[in-house]
């Protein structure tokens, strides 16, 4: 009786761990489709950067001047 006791309680173990890693690893291998945005200010486009990062659509953004717009990258 104590073995199956014991064997159960890994076995809860185990299946809590991998609960948990799966869909980590689903995420780590994500990659962006996103293109690059064009926007009105520095501001807009770091707004822009951060939704789309919370909502785990990129990993990484920049934001560069480009004439009279910024243009989000992501990555």
């Amino acid at each position: 009786m104590r073995k199956l006791r014991t064997t159960r309680t890994a076995l809860v173990g185990i299946m809590a761990s991998a609960a948990i890693a799966l869909p980590l690893a689903g995420s780590a291998a994500a990659e962006t489709r996103l293109l690059p945005h064009y926007t009105g200010s520095f501001l807009e486009c770091q707004t822009l950067g951060n939704q789309a990062a919370q909502r785990g659509e990129l990993t990484g953004f920049s934001c560069v001047q480009e004439g009279h717009y910024v243009v989000m990258y992501p990555w």
